[in-house]
């Protein structure tokens, strides 16, 4: 198998921690807490680990929304990040209501959710058939 550099998020903080998502030229990404966003709070495994009593006092888990924001790959010169919560999606520290990521193959970008959740959009090594 090949290996090829893709833009991918990558948890470095909250539920998403230590979890990584490739990006697909075209497709859409929606990341939130519902079950049924792409990217899922309540399906990464340091949420499903936890005991019923941890997850009434997960306040921070609450600050994101069932469908928090959307990422879509257009081409590596255009990723489309859209907020789609009333909590904000701040991608390196501002908030955005609508961001185009023109730079990922030079430069990494933080995007936060929530009070916890944290992703650096960057290039990574993915294995491609």
């Amino acid at each position: 198998m090949a290996t090829e550099k893709v833009p991918t998020l990558v948890g470095v903080g909250g539920h998403v921690k230590d979890e990584s998502f490739a990006l697909e030229y075209g497709k859409s990404v929606i990341v939130g807490r519902s079950r049924s966003a792409d990217v899922s709070l309540r399906r990464m495994p340091s949420y499903l680990e936890m005991s019923e009593e941890d997850l009434e006092k997960d306040t921070a888990f609450r600050t994101v929304s069932g469908r928090h924001f959307e990422i879509t790959m257009y081409n590596l010169g255009s990723i489309e990040i859209v907020n789609l919560s009333p909590n904000g999606t701040r991608v390196d520290g501002d908030q955005v209501d609508k961001k185009i990521i023109d730079d990922v193959e030079t430069k990494s970008h933080v995007v936060e959710i929530g009070a916890a959740e944290k992703f650096v959009l960057e290039m990574k090594e993915h294995e491609v058939d």
